[in-house]
């Protein structure tokens, strides 16, 4: 119906055919012999699947090579992201969301819905790799048994640390909202990343004020805040590990402050709590979102660290003792 309607069906697909998208003057050619009108309208058909399944489907769909032109764009230096979870044949390859995104840019640059179809697809693919990577590492860690390859395993996670710490996605490095400053001044062996569903205990365990109810709360937020990631590329809650052991952690409360900063005591005096502040505040400034925060009067070391990193006391009432202390307002007027 879709070429009836005088659309060019387009098999996204490489070959010695296949047109190369980056060819405008084969691209003009492929138009005006397929469509009369000046703005071509494409029906691109995109085969998913492993390579091998790939190549299976077109060599057992002879009317769609015969229906479809054939295209292909050239090789990239972009790192897929889906090589975090599974490794690409080569290092130009991409997985097929990625392939979709760089085939909608390239065949219709000046289309106003392009970047908006492109961020929906690769928000998809990185809430995607985030989930499957959250699970495998709870797998993992209650079934330590089940590691086969520990060889390949650590090669794994030695790939997903590049990709993610190179990419905007929400996996690892993805959403930790951390700059080349933070990442700079991150002592050797520590690594900053999202909190995961499973970090949930050790939060808990670490804030002076937990309850019955306090565990699941954390857990809920955990996750509320992996799922906003996804959509704005910056995580509010985020934890500090030492050789794959969490040791530091900064949560965004449900009302919407920064709090439970905690850094192990074996692991203080290395600017840690510093940087976990810092990534948290870029989160809520890049979101648009009012940055504050309640401290509890008399908690100098607190005190003494948000006034460090540019936050300010908003009221100065009466003190209280004990039991009694008043927990005190504080925001962030800069950008942290």
């Amino acid at each position: 119906q879709a070429c009836n309607e005088g659309r060019i069906p387009l098999l996204l697909f490489p070959g010695p055919r296949a047109t190369v998208l980056e060819d405008t003057n084969a691209m003009e050619q492929l138009q005006a012999a397929n469509y009369k009108s000046s703005a071509a309208k494409y029906l691109l058909i995109i085969v998913d699947g492993t390579w091998t399944q790939a190549k299976r489907m077109v060599r057992n769909s002879p009317a769609l090579m015969q229906k479809c032109n054939p295209i292909q764009f050239t090789g990239t230096d972009d790192l897929s992201i889906y090589d975090a979870i599974r490794k690409q044949p080569d290092t130009h390859c991409l997985s097929t969301l990625e392939s979709c995104v760089r085939t909608l840019k390239l065949l219709e640059p000046e289309n106003a819905k392009t970047d908006e179809a492109s961020k929906h697809l690769l928000d998809s693919l990185r809430s995607m790799i985030f989930t499957q990577l959250k699970y495998e590492e709870i797998h993992l860690q209650k079934n330590p048994d089940l590691i086969r390859n520990s060889l390949k395993l650590k090669a794994k996670k030695e790939r997903q640390k590049n990709i993610l710490s190179t990419t905007n996605i929400s996996g690892i490095e993805g959403h930790t909202n951390a700059g080349d400053n933070e990442i700079e001044r991150l002592p050797n062996g520590y690594r900053l990343r999202p909190l995961l569903e499973s970090d949930a205990e050790f939060v808990d365990s670490r804030w002076p004020y937990r309850s019955k109810k306090s565990l699941v709360m954390i857990r809920k937020q955990i996750i509320a805040d992996n799922v906003n990631a996804t959509r704005t590329g910056y995580s509010s809650c985020l934890g500090i590990e030492h050789r794959g052991k969490l040791v530091g952690c900064v949560m965004r409360h449900t009302n919407g402050s920064i709090g439970i900063l905690h850094v192990d005591e074996d692991h203080r005096r290395r600017r840690l709590g510093e940087i976990l502040l810092s990534s948290a505040t870029k989160a809520l400034q890049q979101k648009n979102d009012p940055k504050y925060a309640f401290i509890l009067e008399g908690n100098t070391a607190s005190e003494a660290l948000f006034t460090k990193m540019g936050w300010e006391k908003m009221y100065s009432g009466k003190k209280g003792t004990g039991k009694r202390r008043a927990k005190r307002l504080w925001e962030c007027k800069g950008s942290g």
